[in-house]
């Protein structure tokens, strides 16, 4: 081979070497990219999962306390309909008995 060759050959590897490397280089920025989106979708799904989770979540504990508050309601309304009740059926003997405190206490 003739240095004109040798050199040419090495041009030419140069070359063919650059070529290789703006490939490579190309490949992995379409990687470098691909693997960005996988990661953004993959957050965007765990997002909206999570987020889907939470508002079952308040959902269920909105439900639950709606329903302590119901039953808290009744039973707060049983006893005021108990003391009413009560008070009806003592009022006349308490009217009776203060009126008397009442007049002992003129006389």
């Amino acid at each position: 081979m003739t240095p004109m060759e040798i050199l040419s050959k090495i041009v030419e590897a140069e070359v063919n070497a650059k070529a290789v490397f703006e490939e490579a280089v190309t490949l992995k920025d379409g990687f470098d990219n691909y693997v960005n989106e996988q990661i953004e979708t993959l957050r965007k799904q765990y997002y909206e999962s999570a987020e889907k989770a939470i508002a079952e979540a308040a959902e269920r504990e909105k439900a639950r306390a709606e329903t302590e508050i119901s039953e808290l309601d009744e039973k707060f309304q049983k006893e005021l309909s108990a003391l009413k009740t009560l008070f009806e059926n003592e009022r006349e003997a308490v009217v009776e008995k203060i009126f008397g405190l009442a007049v002992a206490a003129d006389a």
